[in-house]
């Protein structure tokens, strides 16, 4: 008879807590008659199982296919052991205590939006979840946000100090029940609450709780006000989106001039009315993650306004619109409230924070930051362990591509590479994130910011702090950007002196940064050819690069190419003002008074002190190094189209050459030069197009410009691939900021569907900045390796 049993001790790593992955395989060993149990501790989850061998071969067949929506699973090992003896044998399978490990192997969950099953509670009047703001089960609500140490139980998160009332423990208790050891797990008798704040009258209404606060705000919004919600990871600022004049006043508050908000809708159904898109960007928009998705205006396709619109000043002069759905109850109750008073169906919903300092998580925060300038607060009394933003993507290149990795993406576990050393990795300047190798992973932490401020600097120090005791590390090795004036490079060497134990520090470029980032999402380790396009970032010959060809291995670098380069005329000033940079480029290839002689719109409110003024300051080199970046070259490019003349925000000038770009009517042919030296030179560029900006009559004259817009973007696909051709046995990467543009993505992926060369770009991780740390990782991970490249 045993020999139609066995027994098997199985191990599973990956993302297994908090996704309902005990109960899952408790309701499986029923299935098949299964004796045994099943813990979660910090090494994952852990199996013994006993029973028919059929039963338990299909049994572990399951656990893989069958496997929770949110889990993932890495790695399952499966060890067979010996039959129990009858005295010591189970008689059923049960779900045991978590255990506490000195190593950990599991990942933490980002945090999820409701499920549609919680969604029906709290909109079904039997329902003890009726209108209750914090609903959740195992299948959604936070995770990350909430969870000071790992394994994730209620005890290590900040549900900790909310005890459960007899309704609920027997939910948490119940194997069965969708709610066991949902962590979060709480209702109105029981657990967190909301309440109204009203700053308006300087008064705290602790009257108004749960849901009459929810009302009192709705109210606050329709009258156009400015309001503060506390969500899952910080607060939001929040107004009509239909209302320019909240809109305005909301801009005012953050000091956010023109940069595009994002918006939150009720349903698809609204967001149908403001934005079109392909199907991949609807399934975004609508998957449980909840990101913000940019998507085209509907305006923008077809001329005429829909039965629902923004305010014109929420996204001005951009082709594109943010639009996220609701992904918490509160959300959910607030359209609820709000359609009940027949009020608008868009929010405007942005981070709250004054711009350049990192999201609020708590009322103090709000307090010194708004306080006098918003109406109201709604509050809730669950503490957020860490801070996250909401995620932004969209679509280009036929994929969907993460700009901004935060709630629902990150902290972003990747399985693979053991490291032989655990590392800590420090990120960039912009866009910080931090990553960390472990025995069996390595995890990127949510986007924290740029490091531009204190306030900014000590949230990304206490992130640091917080990732390593999550895991349960310290960090015997750290690696940074090899720019020795970035925040976080110079955090490094703080971390090195200030600890107690010997710590190694690793350094790795910027731009061979970006190409490793790629690397390390998509598993690559052979060299690769890669294109590292972006605005800054310190070069080894201490020029700014930032348009460079790189042969790229794990472990070092060959500069095969870059932008012709031009002087930063100024320094930052000329990131600010791009007619600085048009004017340093043509001084390359005309004189001074050529230059005057043709008039350009760009240089219009220029006298001749300020050209001769620029132009010595260009002979000097004074605060004015060179640079070869392609984001200058494409905020220069803006300039001369007349598109743009005072920066604004970050990306201003590509937006605005996107929006140009998709009117397009006539394609113009534009080329770089390619020279032997692997220079592309953009000086034919400005030989064709300079005559023709003063030529264009009125009538053309947009026609004209779009057609430039779009045929610079040709222009850079071009080049992209016939340098790839010169190198056909190697993988094309593209890694920086500058491959964010979609009419630039789009010309790169179509230009390469005819060749046969693999073609890599950032898609769950961004190919901005944020992804640096997960770069600066890879390296590392393959530092005790010889790597020599060889073209």
């Amino acid at each position: 008879m045993k020999d139609n049993f066995a027994r098997q001790y199985i191990h599973i790593t990956g993302i297994v807590q908090g996704v309902g992955f005990r109960p899952f395989v408790y309701q499986l060993a029923l299935k098949y008659a299964l004796v045994g149990w099943v813990i979660n501790d910090s090494e994952g989850v852990k199996i013994d199982a006993q029973g028919k061998i059929e039963n338990l071969e299909q049994f572990i067949i399951e656990l893989q296919q069958q496997a929770p929506l949110l889990s993932r699973i890495d790695q399952m090992t499966v060890m067979p052991l010996s039959l129990w003896f009858n005295a010591e044998k189970p008689t059923l399978f049960s779900i045991e205590k978590s255990q506490h490990c000195d190593s950990t192997t599991v990942c933490v969950s980002p945090d999820q939006g409701l499920c549609n099953a919680c969604k029906q509670d709290i909109m079904n009047p039997t329902s003890r979840y009726y209108r209750y703001p914090f609903t959740n089960c195992t299948h959604c609500g936070p995770r990350y946000s909430i969870t000071r140490s790992l394994p994730y139980d209620r005890v290590a998160t900040s549900m900790a100090s909310f005890a459960l009332c007899h309704d609920c423990q027997q939910a948490y208790e119940n194997p069965l029940d969708r709610r066991y050891h949902a962590q979060p797990i709480s209702c109105a008798v029981c657990g967190p609450w909301t309440r109204f704040i009203d700053y308006h009258d300087n008064a705290v209404s602790d009257e108004l709780t749960q849901q009459a606060a929810i009302n009192q705000l709705a109210k606050r919004l329709q009258a156009g006000a400015v309001v503060a919600i506390k969500g899952l990871g910080g607060f939001h600022l929040v107004c009509d989106g239909t209302n320019p004049d909240a809109v305005t006043q909301l801009r005012h508050i953050k000091h956010r001039q023109q940069k595009p908000l994002a918006v939150m809708v009720a349903d698809i159904t609204s967001a149908q009315q403001l934005v079109i898109g392909d199907a991949m960007e609807w399934q975004a928009l609508d998957a449980q993650a909840r990101p913000i998705v940019l998507m085209h205006k509907y305006q923008t396709i077809h001329g005429t306004p829909s039965g629902v619109s923004v305010a014109a000043n929420v996204a001005p002069n951009v082709p594109y619109l943010g639009v996220m759905l609701p992904y918490t109850p509160l959300h959910y109750l607030l359209f609820t409230a709000l359609a009940d008073i027949n009020a608008t169906a868009v929010l405007v919903m942005t981070s709250a924070n004054v711009s350049g300092m990192p999201i609020a998580t708590d009322i103090e925060q709000i307090k010194h930051q708004f306080w006098g300038v918003i109406d109201s607060v709604l509050d809730h009394n669950r503490s957020i362990i860490h801070a996250c933003d909401d995620s932004v993507v969209h679509y280009a290149g036929g994929k969907i591509r993460t700009l901004r990795m935060a709630r629902g993406y990150a902290p972003y576990s990747h399985f693979g590479h053991k490291a032989e050393t655990m590392t800590l990795a420090l990120g960039a300047q912009q866009k910080s994130t931090i990553a960390l190798a472990l025995p069996q992973q390595w995890v990127l932490s949510p986007y924290i910011g740029d490091l531009n401020n204190l306030d900014t600097e000590q949230r990304y120090q206490q992130a640091v702090t917080e990732l390593q005791e999550l895991y349960q590390v310290t960090a015997p090795q750290l690696v940074c950007d090899k720019h020795a004036g970035y925040s976080s490079s110079i955090y490094a060497k703080k971390l090195i002196s200030e600890s107690k134990i010997p710590l190694n520090l690793l350094q790795v470029q910027h731009h061979h940064a970006h190409i490793l980032a790629v690397m390390a999402e998509f598993n690559l380790t052979k060299p690769v050819i890669g294109f590292t396009f972006d605005g800054t970032g310190q070069g080894d010959d201490d020029t700014v690069w930032g348009g460079e060809v790189l042969l790229a291995s794990c472990q070092d670098y060959q500069r095969l190419g870059y932008l012709r380069p031009f002087r930063l005329l100024g320094g930052e000033k000329a990131i600010k003002e791009p007619a600085r940079l048009l004017f340093a480029m043509l001084l390359e290839c005309y004189c001074l008074d050529d230059i005057k002689a043709m008039q350009l719109n760009a240089f219009s409110s220029w006298n001749d002190s300020y050209f001769n003024n620029l132009y010595r300051l260009w002979q000097s080199g004074s605060r004015s190094p060179y640079t070869s970046s392609m984001g200058r070259f494409i905020d220069a490019w803006a300039c001369l189209l007349g598109l743009i003349d005072k920066v604004n925000y970050e990306g201003q000038c590509g937006l605005l050459l996107e929006q140009a770009a998709k009117q397009d009517l006539c394609h113009i042919p534009l080329s770089f030069q390619i020279t032997d030296s692997g220079i592309f030179d953009w000086q034919p560029l400005f030989a064709h197009v300079v005559p023709l900006v003063g030529e264009i009559n009125d009538i053309q004259h947009q026609i004209w410009i779009n057609s430039l817009a779009h045929s610079v973007f040709m222009a850079i696909a071009k080049m992209i691939v016939t340098i790839a051709k010169q190198h056909p046995h190697h993988a094309v990467v593209l890694g920086g900021g500058v491959f964010q543009n979609r009419v630039l993505m789009d010309q790169i992926y179509h230009q390469f569907s005819v060749l046969s060369q693999p073609l890599y770009c950032g898609e769950k991780l961004p190919s901005n900045d944020g992804a640096i740390a997960a770069g600066q990782l890879w390296y590392a991970l393959h530092h005790p390796l010889d790597s020599t490249i060889t073209p």
